[in-house]
Formats: structure tokens, sequence, C-alpha cells
């Protein structure tokens, strides 16, 4: 065998690896997109509005207000077409006092959402590693 020969057989499978285009999965993409967080966040704001400790923090919010912000920004978090345009975190928390528990039992309430609606543990893992921040926009203001 040639060395053209041989270096053309290592040449032709590099250059095939070159041309396959490998697009990784979002995470949006993964979990079912918009409909799931429209489902996970249906079942969450209920939860939400009715919860003894919390539920008053959302007096005066329209529930699909509310469901509609919180879609939109997840989505956006982890990877969908979406753009939030609401207010701010800070701004929209500012002067309402949320203790750090208060903050957990929302976020116990949007796992458990995303659990009865069949998202892996992983998927909410790495969906709550993305909203993990809004906790210092939120608490104690």
């Amino acid at each position: 065998m040639t060395n053209s020969k041989i270096i053309a057989l290592f040449l032709i499978p590099l250059a095939l690896l070159g041309c396959s285009s490998t697009t990784e999965q979002s995470l949006y993409d993964e979990i079912g997109g918009h409909k799931t967080l429209e489902t996970v966040y249906g079942v969450a704001v209920t939860r939400i509005y009715t919860h003894p400790d919390i539920g008053h923090y959302f007096k005066g919010v329209p529930k699909r207000h509310l469901r509609d912000q919180l879609v939109t920004q997840t989505c956006e978090l982890i990877g969908g077409p979406c753009e939030y345009d609401g207010k701010s975190m800070l701004e929209s928390h500012q002067g309402l006092d949320i203790k750090e528990r208060e903050f957990y039992i929302l976020v116990e309430i949007v796992q458990g959402a995303m659990r009865d609606v069949g998202l892996t543990y992983q998927q909410e893992n790495r969906i709550l590693q993305k909203l993990a921040p809004i906790k210092y926009e939120t608490i104690n203001l």
C-alpha cells in the first residue's frame, strides 16, 4: 500500500467527522418545551396560591399572569426560544420581606410539580440549578 493510500485512509474518516453536526438538545426541548412548562407551573401556581405560608404574597396577582411569567422566565433560562421581559426579580419582590424558609417552600412546590408531571430527578435538578440565583434577588429585600 502506498503512502498516499495510507494517508487517505486516515484523512477520510477525520474529514467525515468534521462534517457531521451534533447539535445538543436544549433542556427546554428535552423536557417537552412550552407545554411541559405550562403544565408544571399550572400545577405549582395552584399550590402556591393555596399554601398557608406563602399564598398571601400573591393576593392581587392573577394566577395566569404569574404562570405566564414563570413559564417565560424558565423557558429563557433553560435554552428555550422565550425572552423574559417582565419586571426584574428585585423589583417584583422589593418590600415583601420574603424569608428564606418561604422561598424554599416555593421551591419545593415547583419541584413537586415537576415530579408530578413526569420530569426526571436529573431534569428537575438542572432546572433548579438555573433558577437558584433568583433566591438572592427575592428574599429579605
